[in-house]
């Protein structure tokens, strides 16, 4: 059964633009990170208190 959504069968232009949405979506990830860490350099995002972990699911949740 044909599914369009299959990566298989997508046209090289659709995959590249898959790819570059997802590492958009990392540097945005990155970006909320490092300001909620204050730009320490070394961002514990595991250590994060909860507060912070709602502010930066509430970040991504508006960039994304």
């Amino acid at each position: 059964m044909y599914n369009p959504n299959n990566p298989s069968t997508w046209s090289w232009a659709k995959a590249f633009a898959e790819v570059e949405k997802t590492i958009r979506q990392a540097e945005y990830e990155q970006q909320v990170m490092n300001h909620i860490d204050d730009y320490s350099g070394n961002p514990k995002w595991v250590l994060f208190t909860e507060e912070q972990c709602d502010d930066h699911y509430e970040i991504l949740w508006q960039i994304l």
